[in-house]
């Protein structure tokens, strides 16, 4: 269930970046180091890191005895395979439905299943944080880069500011370009797509055939300020569809446009706040979604085209015409993407659909190319109900590490004690 729950763990604080990041302790590292997730420096120290415990969790026992378990909720069960063992999976089929597979999504009787915002929110794994910023000599090229020369973005310590030009016709873009590291030199990179690639997997790196575009997305970031009238826009595609939104914070009006055309995708219910509001775009699981301080302003669901998928290395943008802005808290997300398991072993709900029973429930882990879950098990797909034992409710011991003089050990980490989303 990594990164949502952990196993045996280490933590890791990126060399060049500084962002902070967790790799599985099962096996240890090829070579002693590992790569961090956020801007790909691949030196980081891995030997020597303490081996912390995984999170030890408060299950409510009686939760499932007055309703059934719902979509993406995070359960307590008997594996089938070793009834004395407990392990926790998230549910992602319920009794009676036809689940498969399909292009990293769960389908129910051939329709895209869709999340809430919590529950993208839940399930989100980062890509890049812009507040971690590459330091080392030579640097990294930026993630964030102007489309246009002349551009007035001005980025400073994951701010991103930029002051009104009154009259501006044309949105100037400012575009998140995602890299690989390549081997020979720290400053050698690549552009590419984002790919379905789990950090904490260090220690089982997956094959190149073995990886997938992960082009369900989400772009989060915090407006500090706006100044002058204008437009505040984000441009974000996933490899079938480009959705272009934009916001006019003085009149609360807000267009969204799909491969150029407009869409309607209704109107704002509510004032946006002066400044400091939180905005959050995503395209999980078919469906365009744009929300503001947890608010959602727009619901888009959409269909897929018939044409190939085109994942590109520049999939979000955000963009300001006329506007004066600041932005911080710049982050990119992908949604979890369900795939056949590393090695090739995965059996059920694959390549046909699985049917459940009245008191069948089909699980997966959030950590896909390694979890051993309803993909996987021998005897079958389904978790019978009576194997359930309750829900997962608070991380109370999640640890750190600590030092006095010499020694070293393990102590509770009492801000990450949290509740299980």
């Amino acid at each position: 269930m990594a990164e949502t729950l952990l196993g045996p763990h280490c933590r890791i604080a990126c060399g060049d970046c500084g962002f902070g990041f967790v790799c599985g302790t099962d096996q240890p590292v090829p070579g002693g180091r590992a790569v961090c997730p956020n801007c790909g420096y691949g030196r980081d120290e891995w030997e020597g890191s303490l081996k912390l415990a995984g999170d030890r969790l408060l299950v409510d026992k009686a939760s499932f005895l007055l309703r059934t378990p719902r979509r993406w909720e995070v359960v307590a069960f008997r594996d089938p395979q070793r009834p004395s063992h407990v392990v926790v999976k998230r549910v992602a089929g319920l009794p009676g439905e036809s689940i498969q597979i399909r292009d990293g999504d769960v389908y129910v009787s051939g329709q895209i299943v869709r999340k809430t915002l919590a529950q993208q929110r839940a399930m989100a794994v980062p890509v890049h944080d812009a507040d971690f910023s590459p330091r080392l000599e030579p640097t990294a090229p930026p993630r964030w880069q102007a489309e246009r020369n002349g551009s007035r973005w001005v980025a400073a310590g994951g701010s991103f500011t930029r002051p009104e030009v009154p009259g501006e016709d044309a949105v100037d873009w400012l575009t998140y370009v995602h890299r690989r590291r390549i081997p020979g030199g720290r400053e050698r990179t690549a552009e590419a797509p984002i790919v379905n690639q789990c950090g904490y997997n260090q220690a089982l790196p997956q094959r190149s055939e073995d990886l997938a575009p992960a082009t369900d997305l989400m772009l989060a970031f915090r407006v500090v300020r706006t100044s002058g009238r204008g437009e505040l826009a984000v441009r974000i595609a996933d490899g079938w569809a480009e959705f272009e939104v934009r916001v006019d914070p003085q009149e609360g009006r807000l267009r969204v446009l799909r491969n150029g055309k407009p869409e309607d995708a209704g109107a704002l219910d509510f004032e946006l706040p002066a400044a400091d509001f939180h905005v959050e775009v995503s395209t999980f699981d078919r469906q365009l979604l744009v929300a503001v301080d947890g608010r959602a302003a727009a619901l888009l669901p959409y269909q897929r085209s018939d044409r190939p998928r085109r994942a590109t290395s520049r999939p979000v943008s955000i963009g300001c015409r006329a506007l004066g802005v600041e932005i911080r808290e710049l982050r990119v997300f992908r949604d979890v993407y369900y795939t056949r398991p590393a090695g090739g072993h995965g059996r059920w709900g694959l390549d046909s659909p699985v049917q459940l029973g009245d008191d069948e429930y089909f699980v997966l882990g959030d950590n896909s190319s390694i979890s051993e879950d309803s993909r996987t098990w021998p005897q079958g797909p389904s978790l019978s109900g009576g194997l359930l034992v309750g829900k997962p409710l608070l991380v109370h011991f999640p640890a750190q590490e600590a030092r006095l003089g010499g020694w070293r050990f393990q102590v509770p980490d009492l801000a990450r004690i949290r509740y299980i989303r």
